[in-house]
Formats: structure tokens, sequence, C-alpha cells
């Protein structure tokens, strides 16, 4: 008989920790999910699933909008709240049919609630409506994730504001949407909430929208951003924040100094994230850790041997689809202990679901020449391919270095 409870422990139920925690109980371990809140993690409740929902009605308007000029004539209107109702019932019927604890008790993993926090290297204690209760385990793997990040901007915490946790939330439609953050969240949301309607201002200290992505491909986007009605304020931050009677005054500019103010009746932050690291109590298991994260191997180990990471817990790369690979590394090599399944970022697709859509795998032209790198670069545009002209869908280009 084993003298542990567990052979795993898998602590955060996100994308990463049912993945992890359905591999290891399939490779036979006796494995325990542990969870705080709700199993699913940002993915289903406050990223993918929701913005994409909301992306794709948003998209309906735009194809309806494009049909008067191809002789079909649709009259597009909005009922805000019976959108954002299809939008949470889409995020409920995903968390059904794939992320409920039915679902991983199937798949014979046991789910706890509650918060855990290490004792010591094969000990957590995982608390619950001040009820506590100590679990063993041989091996660990920590899928805690992230949440948003939040900057110092005066007044901004008084007057309040909306994150991705919150923005799948609201009943009543913003009238003036203003979205801190020009990065993967802050563009599909803009674009999403232009198209139901709403006014849309993007700031954001960044000269251009999607920094990591290819320049060419990302003025593409806000090219067709613009013509959607949003407005941008690149270069430029908000400097600080005043609320009266329901109503945001914004001071911004540059970072210098405020030169203008914008008025608003909501705010979204969308300036990053940070891990969730809070309540875990690392330092008792001895796991080395800092603010941007868990720092773990190719393996998806932390420097102890026998604790493992993944996800947006770690320093890696905040993706669903890399969390998921992660957790698939930490799995098997948690239970099998032999470390062959590697993580490898070198080929990451990197997607932002704008219509246009901007992507890439591998490295820009932008992080080739900081490298000093000789290549060449081929550009083909969507113009000459038959499929895109038919479907009037000419603007977007294939980057090839």
């Amino acid at each position: 008989m084993s003298k542990y409870d567990f052979d795993i422990v898998v602590i955060g139920g996100g994308a990463a920790g049912l993945t992890a925690s359905g591999i290891c109980a399939t490779l036979g371990a006796r494995t325990a999910l542990i969870e705080k809140h709700r199993l699913g993690g940002d993915c289903t409740w406050t990223g993918c699933v929701p913005s994409k929902s909301l992306l794709h009605i948003a998209k309906q308007i735009a194809n309806a909008r494009k049909a008067r000029s191809l002789g079909v004539d649709f009259t597009a209107s909005v009922d805000f709240e019976a959108v954002m109702k299809s939008v949470r019932a889409t995020r409920q019927r995903v968390y059904q049919d794939a992320d409920s604890p039915e679902v991983m008790q199937k798949r014979g993993v046991e789910v706890i609630t509650g918060q855990a926090g290490f004792l010591e290297p094969h000990t957590v204690q995982v608390t619950e409506k001040n009820v506590a209760q100590k679990i063993t385990f041989r091996s660990a793997i920590i899928t805690a994730g992230g949440s948003s990040l939040n900057i110092p901007i005066r007044g901004l915490q008084e007057a309040g504001f909306l994150t991705n946790e919150s923005i799948f939330e609201i009943e009543k439609q913003p009238e003036h949407l203003v979205i801190l953050g020009s990065g993967p969240i802050g563009v599909e949301m803009a674009q999403a909430f232009a198209l139901l309607g709403t006014r849309v201002t993007v700031i954001a200290l960044d000269e251009q929208i999607l920094i990591r992505d290819e320049p060419k491909c990302t003025q593409l986007v806000q090219a067709r951003l613009v013509e959607q009605g949003i407005q941008f304020h690149l270069g430029e931050t908000i400097h600080s924040v005043n609320k009266t009677s329901g109503e945001y005054e914004l001071e911004v500019g540059p970072l210098a100094g405020a030169d203008k103010k914008i008025k608003c009746d909501a705010i979204l932050v969308a300036v990053g994230r940070k891990p969730n690291l809070e309540g875990l109590r690392l330092e008792n298991a001895g796991i080395k850790w800092d603010k941007a994260g868990i720092p773990v191997n190719r393996q998806c180990r932390t420097n102890v041997r026998h604790i493992f990471a993944a996800g947006d817990i770690t320093t890696f790369l905040k993706f669903t689809h890399v969390a998921e690979n992660m957790a698939k590394a930490a799995a098997v090599n948690a239970v099998l202990r032999m470390p062959f399944f590697k993580h490898e970022e070198k080929v990451i697709p990197w997607v932002t679901y704008t219509d246009p859509e901007s992507a890439h795998v591998g490295k820009t032209g932008a992080e080739l020449a900081m490298q000093n790198a000789k290549f060449d670069t081929i550009e083909f545009p969507y113009s000459k391919i038959d499929r895109a002209v038919t479907e009037h869908e000419e603007e977007g280009l294939v980057i090839v270095h």
C-alpha cells in the first residue's frame, strides 16, 4: 500500500490542470485535481470560449453589412442582452460537455474543491469554507493559471473597471468603451463591441497594435478596425480616472503627461496577465518562483524534482494550446518518471482572431533581425488567390521568412 494519499496531485482546474489530471489518470495514476473555484479556468469562462463566441456573433453583423454590396440586403439589429446570454450559454455547454467534475470523475480523477497550499514537499493543505484537510502525494503538478494584470492609474481602482474576467458578465451595452491595451484581448474585444454598435477607443503605449506580430499584418488589421469606427491613441496611456454620475473622465496622453480628456461609460483593462501565486505557499516545498511565475525546464519540472508546473503559472507563453502541451509533458514525466516528453516553443502557432486574423508560427522578421540572422522574405498577397477574390476577402498576405 502506498504511503501517499495520491500518486499525483494537480493544483488548478484550468486547461492545463484538466489535461494533466486526465492524462495522469489514463496512465493509471491515482490522481486528485484541486480547484478553488470552478473547473474550466480562464479558457472556458473568461478567455477563449466566450471571446470567440462573441467574435462569431459580431462577425455575423459584419457579413450582413458586406452582403449589401453583393446584392443581398439584411437588416441587422442587436439585442445586446440576448447576445451575452448566447455567449454564456455556449460557455456553459462547453463546461458541461468537457470540464465538469462529473466528466473528470468518469475519467478516474478525484475532484477536490478548495485552496491548496503546500505544507512541505509531499503535502498540501486544502481549505474550503474554513475546513482544512491534508493531502499527501508522490508528485505534484501546479497548474494554478493566471489572472488579469492591473496597473497603477490614479483613480482607476476607486472608479472601477472591466477585465476579461468580468466583461462577459455585463448586461447593459456600453455606449462608449475605452480599452487600455492593444494586445490580442484588447483588439479582439474592440472589434466585437464596435460591430455590436458600441463606440470604441483603444489606448496603448505601444506604437502599433499586436506588437509581437508582423507589422504588415497588424497594419491590415488596424486599417479594418479604423474602418469599423474604432479610434486609436497609440503611444499614450491613461494618467487618471474620475467617475461622476456613472460617467468616466479620463486624462490621456504620452508618458510625459496628459494632453486630452476622454469621456466614456466603461473601461476595459487588457494589459497582460500575472501568475496566480497567492496562497500556494511554494516556499514550504522549496519551489523557486518570481513575479513572472514558476521557472520550469523543458520537461516542465520545477527546481524540486518531483514537482512540475504547466500553463500560465509558469514563465512560458500564456496560450491555452501552450498550457495543454506543457500539461502533457508534465503528466507523462510525472507518472512515468522518464523525461522523454519535452515542451518545445520554437514553432508555437500564434493567432489573434480578429477579422482579418493575424497569425504566425516561428520567429517574426523583427525577431530574426534582432538576432542578426541572414534570411530572405517572400510575400504573397491574398488578392492573387482566386478563392479570396471569389469570397471578397482580398485584404491579407502571406509572409515567409
